[in-house]
């Protein structure tokens, strides 16, 4: 059966244009490069004679894909063309003038067509200790032997101490925004491995079934309703320390939610007064500090579009003011669509800028209450949603936000009404197994499929199980994700873990 089902899943993520190989190279590391130079260039190839495709600038951070050594090791030619000039020349290849001019012993700033311009390689260079060995000095700078031999025109594998080994520059690969991708050279970058997110929202219980439910050593990031806005006070708030103090001690981060009570008129009264809105910044540094949190969650939703940019004030004035607590800011976004309040309000791009993560509630693709029954949460649906997201956000930013529940959609035969009940994991599990129901897989949604009829009713539901949720598993590796959310701890069955295995 797992190899059946791991068939049909490779299906899905072709049909999706994933790779279903590099979708199941599950890792919980993730690899971010951070420029450090003032600028930097994009090429479109492992190569500076290419185009350039962006310019960043220092403290960007997108996800490291692969590496290259490109052109590091070999030199590099300039032919100069009719336009050029020598600014031209050292910006596309990454260099200074003086650099170019040093290299060609250029005396004056004019230049010709057809002129040769050699152009300076950038490379580290290593004094030889007793001991090194050519496969050990690469193996420092992780680099290949072969390069470094090319780089050095070495004829002989023996090293001297004291021997100076230009180490090549390579050039490293990186997934841009809009699902472009370019490549940078190493030495205008920092590379640092970061752990991926596996965080879940507690739900309708108290502090000690919260305690008991975040038990699973898969999860890392807990998040509790604590705060929501309120008309009189601001701010209400209703903090528990038991609950920190147990998740402190499982290893687990805390990450409070902030809710809006869904309530527009509500969130303008708030957002969009500025000493009211410092009244809550301020009302919350003080409760997360306190309380010893380590982020913050905040779930603003249903805002109208004249408190677009109001939202965004409010998300960077909360993470100025917690930066120096080092109290780390999400935000949750709703997937993209038409309507103006649950979509059209979010500035994803600013968003994305300002807060640590941008969490896209991958959910309610049919809503509660929608005419036409379906999936939560098909995988086409979700995927296109954090392919949309990618233009605006990097993708190492980006949580995806996943259903522990389902729903159960009723339509009566006679008058085709449909109606529909939220139904967990576990109480989605215990209707098959009643009904003695079983299973059919949905190509479409990619996920599996019950139905039956009684009374003149038609009973139909999507399941969220460990095969749908390894396929958003799938989805958050493929495109080098932060991380993945879950809506809401409680619901799942005990055996959904075993999908997040890598998180351990």
């Amino acid at each position: 059966m797992k190899k059946f089902y791991l068939c049909i899943a490779a299906l899905c993520l072709v049909f999706l244009g994933l790779n279903p190989t590099a979708a199941h190279a599950a890792s919980n590391s993730l690899s971010v490069a951070t420029v450090q130079a003032n600028t930097a260039n994009v090429y479109a190839l492992p190569n500076s004679g290419s185009q350039v495709v962006h310019i960043l600038n220092k403290g960007e951070e997108y996800p490291l894909l692969t590496s290259s050594a490109g052109d590091a090791t070999s030199p590099v030619t300039h032919t100069v063309d009719s336009g050029d000039t020598l600014w031209i020349i050292a910006n596309q290849y990454g260099v200074s003038i003086q650099e170019i001019n040093s290299c060609n012993k250029l005396k004056t700033t004019s230049i010709y067509p057809g002129q040769k311009i050699a152009i300076p390689q950038h490379m580290t260079i290593y004094t030889v200790k007793s001991g090194d060995t050519l496969w050990k000095v690469s193996q420092q700078y992780n680099v290949n032997v072969n390069d470094v031999v090319k780089a050095n025109n070495l004829r002989s594998t023996q090293l001297s101490p004291g021997q100076k080994i230009k180490i090549p520059d390579y050039y490293y690969q990186i997934q841009l925004l809009n699902g472009e991708k370019g490549w940078i050279k190493k030495s205008c970058i920092q590379i640092k491995n970061e752990k991926r997110m596996m965080m879940g929202w507690n739900y309708g219980g108290t502090t000690d079934t919260y305690i008991g439910q975040n038990r699973s050593p898969n999860l890392k990031v807990v998040s509790p309703s604590w705060f929501v806005l309120d008309s009189q006070r601001v701010l209400s708030a209703s903090i528990d320390a038991r609950y920190v103090s147990a998740a402190h001690a499982q290893g687990k981060k805390v990450w409070p939610l902030l809710a809006n009570r869904f309530d527009p008129v509500l969130t303008d009264v708030i957002i969009g007064n500025p000493q009211k809105r410092q009244q809550l910044v301020t009302a919350l540094r003080d409760s997360l500090v306190k309380s010893k949190s380590d982020g913050i969650n905040v779930d603003f939703e249903n805002i109208d579009m004249k408190d677009k940019q109001n939202f965004v004030l409010f998300i960077s004035e909360l993470k100025q003011a917690l930066q120096p607590y080092k109290i780390l800011v999400s935000v949750d976004v709703t997937r993209e669509n038409g309507d103006p309040f649950w979509s059209g309000s979010y500035d994803r791009h600013q968003l994305g800028m300002i807060a640590d993560y941008i969490i896209m509630m991958g959910y309610d693709e049919h809503w509660d209450g929608d005419p036409t029954p379906g999936s939560v949460a098909s995988l086409s649906w979700t995927a296109q949603g954090i392919q949309l997201l990618m233009k605006d956000v990097p993708a190492q930013k980006i949580m995806l936000a996943v259903p522990f529940y389902t729903r159960e959609w009723i339509t009566n035969q006679s008058t085709n009404k449909v109606t529909s009940y939220d139904r967990t994991m576990a109480e989605a599990e215990k209707i098959i197994a009643n009904k003695g129901l079983h299973k059919v897989w949905d190509d479409k949604a990619c996920q599996n499929y019950v139905e039956y009829t009684a009374n003149g009713q038609k009973h139909q539901i999507w399941l969220e199980d460990n095969q749908s949720m390894q396929l958003r598993q799938n989805i958050v590796n493929q495109y080098h994700l932060g991380g993945i959310a879950a809506w809401y701890i409680g619901a799942e069955t005990p055996a959904i873990w075993t999908t997040f295995d890598l998180y351990r």
